[in-house]
Order: structure tokens, then sequence, then C-alpha cells
């Protein structure tokens, strides 16, 4: 089996690390844009790939077909290649639901709740399966759960800008935005609360810094995630 990542400025990536740990040929494709990617996959004859940033929602229209997942998030994680086809797939939702159930199942400051303040940093293209993850967990419309996407360039009237987010006020805050951004919190917490950070490069300064409020039951950063999907994506690629 032949597989990769197509991505831009990507270097940071463990994810050919993760699958050549299983013995899987993996092979990274930094590239200026989502076509170059594709004429690469098949040029080099790969079974699949994953994709990230910044090519999930772009990556939809070369698709000739998705799967259920990826048609209801509107983004694409993963691709199986069959007969030089491309089919669409997306397990970020799902990764990142199991790893935070995880964490709040298993300490005793959430056992018998979930948290119902939800804050989601950047609107990227991991941002749509998040908000799908978090409201099939929560069921927003009959619940007292809130979320509220905050990001540096507002895209809709749901967003607000990122200057208008306060920590205290949420005990969930999901961060999506690269660290190279320079983006910086204020962990002013007076109560409970988890931070959950995509990022994964080392060192993760937001992740440390969270965790030096007493009232963090969890700083988590994106490895578990990452992992998570690497699984879910290998076991589709040899269905």
């Amino acid at each position: 089996m032949k597989v990769g990542l197509i991505g831009s400025n990507i270097w940071y990536s463990k994810s050919k690390e993760i699958f050549e740990s299983q013995g899987i040929e993996y092979k990274i494709y930094d590239v200026s844009c989502v076509e170059q990617g594709l004429e690469l996959a098949i040029a080099n004859k790969l079974d699949g790939f994953n994709v990230t940033k910044p090519f999930k929602k772009d990556i939809v229209k070369y698709m000739d077909s998705l799967m259920p997942e990826a048609q209801r998030i509107g983004t694409v994680n993963c691709v199986k290649i069959i007969n030089d086809c491309f089919i669409g797939e997306n397990f970020d939702g799902e990764a990142f639901r199991i790893s935070l159930d995880h964490y709040v199942s298993n300490h005793d400051d959430w056992e018998f709740d979930y948290p119902h303040r939800m804050a989601i940093l950047g609107n990227g293209g991991v941002v749509p399966a998040i908000l799908t993850a978090l409201h099939d967990a929560t069921d927003l419309t009959t619940s007292s759960h809130e979320m509220t996407v905050f990001a540096r360039n507002p895209k809709c009237i749901d967003e607000k800008s990122i200057s208008e987010f306060d920590a205290k006020k949420f005990d969930l805050i999901v961060n999506t935005i690269p660290f190279e951004t320079g983006i910086d919190i204020n962990f002013n917490n007076k109560s409970k609360f988890i931070y959950y950070d995509l990022n994964y490069a080392e060192p993760n300064l937001l992740v440390k810094k969270a965790e030096r409020n007493k009232h963090c039951s969890w700083s988590i950063n994106g490895l578990d995630m990452l992992e998570r999907q690497a699984e879910m994506s290998l076991k589709w690629w040899k269905e």
C-alpha cells in the first residue's frame, strides 16, 4: 500500500512517522495548490492520501464521490483512489469526538456532565467537522449547550472576531488556529475548563499555559486526534 499526505507548509507533520511505524509506505506532499497534489497522487500511483491545511474545503469539488460523513460535513480529510477515481471521506469529527469523550469520561470533574459553553477558535477546513461532532455530542437544539466560533477573519454572521474572545466565559476551548499566526490566549478562567489544541508540534506553549490555571481539568494537544485519524484512515483504505 502506498499512501501519503497532501497539504501546504506541513513540515511539522507527524503522519509519516505514525504510518511508517506500522510498516506503511507514506510520503508527504507539501504543495502550493490542491491540483498539484492530486496530480502527484495519480503519478505516484497512491492508493489513497490524507488531506490537511489548507485544502480540506477546496478538494471537495475534485472528488468523484463523497462518503456520507464527508458530504454531511462539507470537507474532506481522507481520500481513497480506485481506478484513478477519488472518493472523499472525513474522519476529523469522529476522531475529535472520541478523543474528547475519552478525557471527559475519565475525569471526576466531568463524569456526569459535558462542557456547556464551547468556544472554537478559527474557521479553517477542520472547523466544520469539529462543529458537527460537538452538535452530535450535545444536541444543541434541546439543551443548554452553547457554541461560538471566533476567527481572525469572520466569514459569516454566526462567527465573531477573535478579539471578542474571553476565555473565562467557556468551559471548553478548542483552538484550531496554527501556531505560526502568533495566536495567544489569556486563560483567565475562574471555573473548571478543558483546553483542546489541535496543534501537536512541540513545544505547545498554549497547552502548557492552560495547565498553569488551577481550574484547568485537561489541556490536550492534537496528537491523540491525529493518531485516531490515522487508524481510521488505514482501516478504510484496506477495505
